[in-house]
């Protein structure tokens, strides 16, 4: 019985060894907000039970000891600090020098290699370490310059691109403005990435292919978006929305406030998170639009504005006694209290995303990037309302939007009903990176599911061609018809009658 049951648990030992593949997550330190989304991955499958190694090269020395992952122990930082300019392509030759990371990493012959494409740095690492089977992965909606590189339609006219100001009902100028934005905006990645891959290139040799047939050549192509929240737009098959992975509902329903924190939402009948974000913040705001603000506040004293500002000189709200001021704030623990009425947010997507599951009401000042776009995608479901930044100046305007969303209850109602839906999605994005990443690393590549659109010319992709030979034979056709006329009334002879 004792042999048996030795040779029972090396079976499952054999299975476990078996089903764990080797998975490299590529992650270039240069934002929070990309970080904390390439780390969600990394645990996500390592809580799945694989083996990923979380390469972070890292480009800015402040963002050294942010790096989100909790759960992945197998993490590896290549210090390229860069102190003369934050360019992408000096990190990146910075980052081709080290050999040593290289050597370290083809040991472990991974399996799978997660990149997102802000950069193809990682990309090109990946390809001469000799991993085939990879996955893009892009911690916002999607980037401009990858859909047009994998084949997927811009849609200007009705999706707006990354940087848009616009929702997906736009006027004739805000198409252009959109347009505009995003050939902008995919232009300079474009012109980046080439930059990078000679980079590459020029480090492992010219065998490395261009980026034009290696991103293409994805298996997957994971983004931060919620199908039910995001504004629909085309998509080819590869393409997997795990939107919201980075909202860890079970912990934080597990997560209670402070005694400290739950004394301060008691205060008031009425509880308002201000809060810009890690990139953004409040001490820098213009001192007109923080007076607009403040007055706005001064106006509501039955609020308790809990406020996360980054600085101590607080004379400038001196006798305001309805704010809280605090370097940091629990932003999840807060809006998963009951006590918590509204939310002032900048819309970076990871607020969003949290906003969105939590079902608060909340006003979106867009400061800049992507913003903009993600408060117009919130507020198309009725629980937001958006405001222009400059407006934080107008103490009338700010102050009739902050009462609107504290005490209209049609808000709270429909930013309830959103979250109740994205509760209850059928597909969960931890499940979606988990079976997708799996079936790479057991079927991929997929050489098959690359758009042949992608290699068409303008005038084939749009059909100008086949419009040409259809509008042609309507022109042979109407001019057949008009010389045949022609010449039949030509023959008819005309009498001329003699008036008397």
């Amino acid at each position: 019985m004792i042999i048996q049951f030795h040779f029972f648990l090396s079976f499952l030992s054999l299975i476990s060894t078996t089903n764990a593949y080797n998975i490299l997550v590529y992650s270039p330190s240069f934002g929070g907000s990309h970080t904390n989304f390439m780390a969600r991955l990394a645990d996500t499958l390592t809580e799945a039970g694989h083996n990923v190694t979380f390469l972070i090269p890292v480009a800015d020395e402040a963002r050294k000891g942010q790096l989100g992952v909790k759960l992945t122990k197998d993490v590896v930082l290549v210090e390229i600090f860069n102190m003369l300019t934050e360019s992408t392509t000096l990190s990146c030759e910075n980052f081709m020098r080290n050999r040593e990371v290289f050597y370290q990493m083809k040991s472990r012959h991974f399996d799978v290699g997660i990149f997102e494409p802000v950069s193809v740095c990682g990309l090109g690492f990946m390809h001469a370490l000799g991993i085939d089977k990879v996955i893009m992965a892009s911690s916002c909606t999607h980037y401009d310059g990858t859909v047009a590189a994998i084949g997927e339609p811009l849609d200007f006219s009705y999706v707006p691109g990354v940087m848009s100001k616009s929702g997906e009902k736009m006027s004739l100028f805000e198409r252009l403005e959109n347009y505009k934005m995003s050939m902008a905006s995919y232009r300079w990645q474009y012109g980046m990435w080439d930059k990078e891959i000679s980079i590459v290139q020029k480090a492992y040799g010219a065998s490395i292919p261009d980026w034009r047939d290696l991103m293409p050549a994805s298996s997957v192509f994971f983004t931060n978006s919620i199908p039910y929240v995001d504004f629909p737009r085309t998509v080819t098959q590869k393409t997997v929305p795990i939107g919201g992975i980075s909202v860890d509902m079970a912990a934080i329903r597990e997560h209670k406030l402070s005694i400290e924190w739950s004394t301060v939402l008691d205060e008031r009948p009425y509880n308002m998170l201000i809060s810009f974000g890690s990139m953004v913040r409040s001490m820098d705001m213009p001192i007109e639009w923080r007076n607009g603000l403040l007055e706005a506040i001064k106006s509501e004293p039955n609020v308790t504005f809990i406020w996360k500002y980054e600085a101590d000189e607080l004379e400038w709200a001196q006798g305001v006694k309805n704010i809280h001021f605090s370097r940091w704030v629990p932003q999840t623990a807060l809006l998963n209290d009951g006590r918590l009425s509204a939310f002032m947010t900048h819309g970076g997507l990871g607020s969003t995303n949290e906003l969105a599951h939590l079902g608060k009401a909340a006003l979106m000042i867009p400061v800049f990037a992507d913003q903009n776009r993600n408060a117009r995608m919130l507020e198309r479901h009725g629980g937001v309302k958006v405001i222009e930044k400059y407006e934080l100046a107008d103490k009338h305007k700010i102050r009739s939007a902050i009462q609107s969303i504290l005490h209209d209850r049609q808000y709270k109602e429909k930013a309830e009903r959103l979250a109740h839906l994205l509760i209850n999605q059928p597909m969960k994005p931890k499940e979606q990176v988990v079976k997708y990443t799996e079936f790479v690393a057991r079927f991929g590549p997929f050489p098959k599911m690359d758009s042949h659109g992608r290699k068409l010319s303008f005038i084939q992709r749009h059909l100008l061609d086949v419009y040409s030979i259809i509008g042609l034979s309507y022109l042979i056709a109407f001019s057949f018809i008009f010389y045949v006329a022609r010449f039949v009334f030509s023959r008819i002879p005309v009498k001329f009658v003699k008036k008397d």
